[in-house]
């Protein structure tokens, strides 16, 4: 099992005490982030094909502020993925400032109504946590990505790199 370094507990006097980590789960906080990145990058790309001539590298635009530029109608409802991305995002900076986050600690409610929506099959869902943001993140890559894919039959912007 991997192993972190300990916590600063408190300081009695001159004294510190520790807190050892345990029962961290890197494997649901690690695909927890990568499903993060994952719909970032295709968050960048779809933003960047509805302003193909703004810099966009430079603003170094934060997650929250990329969600933000996102055309509330691009998508029609129920596929319009924004409300649970905010949602995996306030997961994301939920964990980020607590490294003993579980899974049943989280509430992936708005993710797993997401799916309901856009699935036809309720028991299609999964119940299992890092097998929901799987599918999650599928769903809203591949929406993601067929946007950029109908885009490009659209414009040129692709070609002008």
């Amino acid at each position: 099992m991997r192993k972190l370094p300990p916590l600063v507990k408190s300081f009695n006097g001159s004294n510190v005490e520790w807190q050892k980590l345990e029962d961290v789960n890197f494997e649901f906080l690690g695909y927890l982030l990568s499903c993060h990145l994952i719909i970032e990058h295709y968050l960048d790309e779809v933003i960047m094909t509805l302003g193909t001539e703004l810099n966009w590298e430079p603003a170094k635009l934060t997650f929250s502020q990329k969600v933000a530029l996102f055309p509330q109608n691009l998508l029609p409802e129920p596929y319009n993925p924004i409300p649970a991305i905010k949602h995996l995002n306030s997961i994301r900076n939920k964990i980020a400032h607590n490294i003993k986050s579980r899974p049943e600690d989280i509430n992936l409610l708005p993710i797993k109504d997401y799916l309901s929506a856009t699935y036809r099959d309720a028991k299609d869902i999964p119940s299992e946590p890092i097998e929901l943001l799987e599918q999650f993140t599928s769903m809203v890559c591949a929406c993601f990505g067929g946007w950029i894919a109908s885009d490009a039959y659209r414009t040129t912007w692709r070609n002008k790199k």
